[in-house]
Formats: structure tokens, C-alpha cells, sequence
């Protein structure tokens, strides 16, 4: 299948008032340019892309940001997917009320997506107070989900335990694909996504498992345009979208049409999307490279054939010529 993105994902900072064990995002303190965002959206919504989300870092660490980029996109008529917190990032009540009143007002209306689970260092009636805060401000009952890293399920129920109990609710169904935390006036789906063995990670979790990973062609983290805080443009905001070799191009300098002639001319992009990460690991395989062994994680993986043998997929693929 070939990339066709479906979403713009703005990361606009890495920065983050949390360190989490898990996470291998460089923290800067560089925010991404509001005025290349909005080009860039209006760009999109001519080029047939109506969807656009936030994710960082914290991005309400970059509140004037989200203000600015989310009154444009409302105004070109975009459909807002999500934005992923931590849930604890403000200072004070006050912080925490006038941020988000702001954001309504702005004019956001999709998820607010929290990250919770046993590896995020937040406090729960912390927590707490920002789901109570949010669903006072936008008055809807489906407003917050959260998403929980795997791999550490004990300590991450007892968690959403707390915090269900201090939202008046109940954790219903943990472990399921039915999974979430309800009452009569709340309902929070919860998700779960692998912990990736990349980066930091790596000393969390075995990498190399003992079986192959089962071909995806990048379904999940892939098909969006994920924008950084330098304004790069990556394919997918997984655990491996820091690589310089999956950089598709800078909404500071290139246009949509240029960003998707960069893709066609990426052709280890395009192998990941059309052969798969499985069809890189046989053209290795053939071309000698010997694994240390077999791993599940397809972001692993990405991440591992990428940093090991980056120069050799850029020259099984480009011969001469650069990306």
C-alpha cells in the first residue's frame, strides 16, 4: 500500500515537564513556527487533507501555538483529530482554567488524548484535576481517552484504579479491546500501544524476541504528515520518525507538491509503504546482513535497520544519488 496521508500531526515542541523512562524524544526548547503551520495547512486543505491533530513533547507547552494554528485551521475548515498530554503540565488551577478556556474558544473540538500508565511519572489527582477541568469547559461526556504503554499492567491498573475513583467512576474491562473508565455523566476509552523497544527503551524490553513482527505497512503509526518542531516532515510518528533518512522535507521551505515529490523520490519510504519493513529485512538478508535475532516490534525494527545500516539502504536504494 502505497503513503497516502490522511492527518497532519504537529509536534510543535519536544519540551516536557516529565522524564519518562520510556521516552527517547530530545528535549528542546524550540517551538515550531505557527506561520509555516498555517502555510502548510492551507497547502494541505487544497491538496485534499482535512484532518489535523497535535502531539509533542507536551504541546501545551506550546499554548500560543496551539491558540493561533487551531483558529486557522478552523477557519480552512479542518476537522481536529486529537491532542496527546500528559494531563499534568499546568502550573496552578488558574493555568490549567484559562489554557484550556482559551482552546474552546479557539474553536477546538476533537479528543484530548492522555498518556497513563505506570512509565508517565504523573500525579494522579493531578491528573484528575485536568479531566474534571476539561469536561467542565467543553461539557462533553466522550471529550478525554487515554492511551497506556504496555509492559508494565499491574502498576498501570492500579493506576487508572485511582484515577477512576477520583472522577466519581469506574475502570471497566482492563486488558480488553472494550476497555474504559465510566459513570453516568463520563465515558474515557482507553487504548493500548506496544512499548517499543527503541531508543531508551531498549534497557525496559527485549528487543529481539524470538519472532518476526507481523507486516502492518506502517498502518498504524504511518499515513500522516508528522511535523516537527524544525519542521520536518516525517511519514509516521513512530518510534523511529527521528531518522534524518525518513525526512520527506520542511514546511519552511517546501510546499505540499515539492513534500510529495520528496516521497516519490524517497524510496526508502516508499519500500516501507509498498514492500514493507518485511521486504527491507529479506533484500538485507540477501545482501548478507545477519540479525541478532528475531523481533516482534515492527518501530523496533525500523529504528534498528535504520540507525545499523543506514548508509547501506541508501546505497541499495539510491546508488549515487542523495535523498
Amino acid at each position: 500500500m502505497p503513503f497516502y496521508p490522511e492527518e497532519i500531526l504537529f509536534s510543535p515542541t519536544t519540551d516536557c515537564n516529565l522524564s519518562c523512562p520510556h521516552c527517547s524524544i530530545r528535549k528542546t526548547h524550540a517551538i515550531l513556527s505557527a506561520a509555516s503551520a498555517k502555510a502548510f495547512l492551507s497547502g494541505c486543505r487544497k491538496g485534499g487533507i482535512d484532518r489535523v491533530g497535535f502531539t509533542g513533547g507536551e504541546p501545551f507547552l506550546a499554548r500560543n501555538f496551539l491558540y493561533s494554528v487551531v483558529k486557522f485551521a478552523v477557519k480552512e475548515g479542518f476537522f481536529f483529530t486529537r491532542i496527546v498530554t500528559n494531563g499534568v503540565w499546568y502550573k496552578n488551577d488558574r493555568d490549567l482554567e484559562d489554557t484550556l478556556h482559551r482552546l474552546f474558544k479557539a474553536g477546538y473540538d476533537g479528543a484530548i488524548s492522555i498518556s497513563v500508565d505506570a512509565y508517565h511519572k504523573q500525579h494522579v489527582d493531578k491528573l484528575a484535576r485536568f479531566i474534571k477541568t476539561a469536561q467542565e469547559v467543553w461539557r462533553r461526556p466522550d471529550l478525554i481517552s487515554i492511551i497506556y504503554v504496555t509492559g508494565k499492567e499491574v502498576p498501570t491498573r492500579r493506576k487508572l484504579s485511582r484515577l477512576a475513583r477520583l472522577l466519581g467512576a469506574r475502570l471497566e474491562d482492563f486488558g480488553t479491546y472494550r476497555q474504559h473508565i465510566g459513570s453516568d455523566a463520563l465515558f474515557i476509552k482507553i487504548a493500548k500501544i506496544g512499548l517499543s523497544a527503541a531508543g531508551r527503551a531498549g534497557g525496559l524490553k527485549a528487543p529481539w524476541d524470538g519472532k518476526w513482527f507481523k507486516e502492518d505497512y506502517c498502518e498504524g503509526p504511518g499515513n500522516v504528515f508528522f511535523v516537527e518542531p524544525s519542521g520536518e516532515v516525517k511519514p509516521c510518528c513512530g518510534y523511529a520518525s527521528e531518522s534524518p533518512l525518513l525526512s520527506v522535507g520542511n514546511i519552511n521551505k517546501d510546499s505540499l507538491s515539492r513534500i510529495r515529490k520528496n516521497i516519490r523520490q524517497n524510496r526508502i519510504v516508499c519500500a516501507i509503504f509498498n514492500s514493507g519493513l518485511s521486504g527491507l529485512r529479506k533484500r538485507l538478508v540477501r545482501d548478507g546482513v545477519k540479525f541478532p535475532g528475531r523481533a516482534s516490534d515492527n518501530c523496533f525494527f525500523c529504528h534498528y535497520i535504520l540507525e545499523r545500516y543506514g548508509k547501506e539502504l541508501h546505497s541499495l536504494y539510491y546508488g549515487p544519488r542523495h535523498i
